[in-house]
């Protein structure tokens, strides 16, 4: 199974070690599911986690290990641009080209305007809990 994981699923595994987003992750590292990214969305990874203020919440060595994580353990697409997505923040456009062009069967998010789609194509945007769900984990 291919996902793409949003940067809020991301936040929440660092900060939240026991919480549903970090066992997403945790399934991803295993090798339990494929995450899809692309330079877009590898490019705002690095711009929100690596900032001082998430390794105020965490240990920075472990935001470094999730970016270096993200660079060489993801499938690495090169999208080409939607303009029908009908989302506002381009970030969230990124992550559904992504997805597309990477074959994602979903994108993990907690972000409202990007639920409230709840999917383009191919690809269903889920809750962290109903992705866990999905899994059976």
């Amino acid at each position: 199974m291919r996902i793409c994981i949003d940067t809020n699923l991301l936040i929440a595994a660092l900060t939240k070690r026991d919480g549903a987003s970090a066992r997403i992750v945790e399934a991803w590292l295993d090798g339990d599911v494929e995450v899809v990214t692309s330079e877009a969305t590898q490019r705002e990874a690095k711009l929100v986690l690596g900032g001082g203020w998430l390794a105020r919440m965490t240990s920075r060595s472990m935001v470094d290990d999730l970016l270096e994580n993200l660079r060489t353990r993801t499938v690495v697409v090169d999208p080409d641009e939607i303009d029908d997505i009908g989302l506002k923040d381009e970030g969230d456009r990124r992550m559904v080209e992504a997805a597309v062009a990477g074959g994602a069967e979903y994108v993990v998010t907690t972000d409202r305007e990007f639920l409230s789609r709840r999917g383009y194509r191919d690809t269903e945007f889920v809750t962290p809990r109903e992705l866990l769900e999905t899994l059976r984990l």
